[in-house]
Order: structure tokens, then sequence, then C-alpha cells
């Protein structure tokens, strides 16, 4: 009986210390630094890269091009997100543009561009 009893002990109290030891932040997975590689449009794969930072509740940024880094930065106009799924809003050469991305895993993404272009996201990793 001395046996049982302290079995159980041990066992509710690595339940209790499991529990405690959860309570940290958690992360804001859609902010941090982002490459997106849009494959196959007319001018040929297109690279942007951008540091999504949540203000006020909402995720802001823009984009920029690794290929031409002295050209002005790409304002973006609206994100959508939910836990698995986010769509950047942004104007380019005239057009109203959308990137749609799905999570793949904690440090990759897939989707497209305007629903026409494949596109893919990986985590600038700092």
């Amino acid at each position: 009986m001395k046996k049982v009893s302290l079995i159980l002990f041990i066992f509710l109290f690595g339940i209790v210390v499991k529990g405690f030891s959860q309570s940290t932040k958690p992360t804001d997975f859609w902010a941090g630094k982002w490459e997106f590689t849009v494959l196959g449009t007319p001018q040929g794969d297109a690279k942007f890269l951008t540091n999504l930072i949540r203000k006020d509740g909402a995720l802001t940024g823009d984009l920029t091009s690794p290929a031409m880094p002295a050209s002005e930065k790409i304002a973006i106009t609206k994100i959508e997100e939910s836990a698995e799924k986010i769509v950047i809003y942004f104007s380019a050469q005239g057009y109203d543009v959308n990137l749609e991305f799905n999570k793949v895993d904690d440090n990759t993404l897939k989707g497209s561009m305007m629903s026409m272009f494949d596109a893919k996201g990986l985590r600038i990793k700092e």
C-alpha cells in the first residue's frame, strides 16, 4: 500500500510540475522576417523580403526586392490572417496583388500569388 501511495504521489506531482511549465508566453507565428519567392512569373522567379511586425494587434510591414536593394519598399496595404493561413495584399506596377500562404511547418509556407503563380515562404532565422 505504501508503494502505491508513493507512486501515485510522484505521478500527480509530475502532472502538476508539467502543467506549470507550460505557462510560457505563446509565440506569434506570423511575425518576423520572411523570404517569399514567386515562381514562374513572366520576369522569372521573384523574391521578396519582409519583416512582419504586430502593431496594435494587427500585422504590418513592407516588401523589398533583394535583386534591387536600392528600389522603393512596397507597402503592404492589408493582411488577413488565421491560425493556418495568411493573405498579404499590396500594389505593384499599378496592380493590386495578393500573396496567399498556408503553413507547411514552423519555418515554411506554401501558396500562390493571385491564384496564378506558385509561391513559397521561408522564415529568415537571425
